[in-house]
């Protein structure tokens, strides 16, 4: 392990610990599948983990975004590979016990519906922000963009959600 970087396997399992419930949300709503989750998050701990021990480690200024952009384009393979670029709903995973509403899966539905209808660069930034609970500056990181872009397709990409729930009302 590189002595300049001091982040150690130990602090990468910590991190990656106090950040699985935001992990597996983002992986959910992004691949669809609980199982699929899983096992994408199992790939990004195993690159993580050669990064950690890897020399050129200390290239690597925060590791949490880092975590997040390698699922991030693991999840991209896994739907490329696939052949499925749209994402279902996850049930069974949330405590939709938090959430207040009479019909709890049907809010999902409608949610991942809604991030379908927008174009993918904007959801994925909704995703990241909301389901994975990143800060915009977090999430220009993630996906390599300007921050501007990133506030940019947030609000159009929920601008354009907002148009369709108007429409869908009357």
């Amino acid at each position: 392990m590189n002595k300049e970087n001091n982040f150690t396997m130990d602090e990468l399992a910590e991190l990656m610990r106090r950040e699985m419930p935001h992990l597996m949300r983002y992986a959910c709503y992004r691949l669809g599948d609980a199982d699929e989750a899983k096992d994408a998050l199992q790939d990004a701990f195993l690159k993580i983990c050669t990064k950690c021990s890897e020399e050129r480690s200390s290239e690597v200024k925060d590791w949490r975004n880092y975590i997040f952009r390698t699922l991030s384009n693991l999840c991209s393979s896994r739907l490329t590979m696939s052949g499925h670029f749209r994402t279902i709903p996850i049930d069974g995973f949330f405590d939709f016990a938090d959430i207040p509403s009479e019909s709890n899966e049907e809010d999902v539905n409608r949610i991942t519906q809604l991030l379908e209808d927008i174009p993918e660069e904007q959801a994925e930034v909704i995703r990241l922000r909301i389901y994975g609970n990143n800060s915009f500056a977090d999430v220009a990181e993630i996906l390599s963009l300007p921050l501007p872009t990133v506030k940019s397709r947030f609000l159009y990409g929920l601008e354009k959600i907002r148009k369709v729930m108007k429409q869908t009302k009357h």
